[in-house]
């Protein structure tokens, strides 16, 4: 089975309307249509989108296990806040994940088909930016590359728990490329040393090169995020002695 993340995702026609409330809850959470700190009720989400409240509640009751919501008595949901900590945890999550299923991808090998697309995908310069309007596709094609790789080593728990946290990192992608929707340098270099280590299937380079590339993001995102003039302006605390 294939594993990936929520973008990748086709949606069938014989989906329930649960999980139809499901994902378009969470991808107007991901996508920062409903930000941080956003409130709202089970009817009201009902009622706009003309649905009865049993899906609409069971759908929230998915996001809450997600850790996307939090329910507030007698006034519904608020969408979870994003705070510096938990993203540096869950970017210390994806490096030992992806850093391991580089390794075990390197050691299996990629077909033919897999390898050229993975090397296809790698070039990601564009306009020199990550924002404007093709986001989107840029996160999808990036989120391909990361599929092939978190697929190929054939631990299908390794490779979902990988789509789970890719689903988190979304939101929190979006929100740093809006304070800085600027290119990184040696973006290009790093993926491209990920590439050449899985076709000349070499595990330990490849862990090396996924695991440098994913501690440069955490960077890049906490460097992001550090901009927001919520952090900026948030007074410091002397600590206790």
């Amino acid at each position: 089975m294939r594993h990936e993340p929520a973008l990748l995702q086709a949606v069938s026609d014989g989906t329930s309307l649960m999980d139809r409330a499901y994902r378009r809850l969470k991808r107007e959470i991901i996508e920062l249509e409903r930000p941080p700190g956003d409130q709202f009720t089970e009817q009201h989400v009902a009622t706009a989108w003309g649905l009865s409240k049993t899906p609409v509640r069971e759908a929230l009751a998915r996001l809450h296990r997600d850790g996307l919501v939090h329910p507030v008595p007698r006034a519904g949901y608020i969408v979870s806040a994003v705070t510096l900590g938990d993203v540096a945890d869950l970017c210390d999550m994806r490096t030992l994940l992806q850093g391991e299923a580089a390794a075990l991808t390197a050691a299996k090998g990629l077909s033919v088909a897999e390898r050229e697309r993975l090397v296809e995908l790698c070039v990601d310069d564009g306009y020199g930016q990550l924002g404007g309007p093709h986001l989107d596709e840029r996160l999808r094609s990036n989120y391909e590359f990361e599929t092939i790789i978190a697929n190929g080593g054939g631990n299908d728990r390794l490779a979902e728990s990988i789509a789970e946290v890719f689903d988190e990192i979304e939101r929190i992608v979006r929100l740093a490329v809006r304070l800085s929707p600027g290119m990184p340098p040696f973006r290009i270099e790093e993926r491209q040393a990920i590439v050449d280590a899985i076709v000349e299937q070499k595990p330990e380079a490849a862990r090396a090169a996924m695991q440098h590339r994913t501690r440069s993001a955490r960077r890049e995102i906490l460097d992001a995020l550090s901009t927001s003039q919520a952090i900026i302006s948030t007074p410091i605390l002397v600590p206790l002695p």
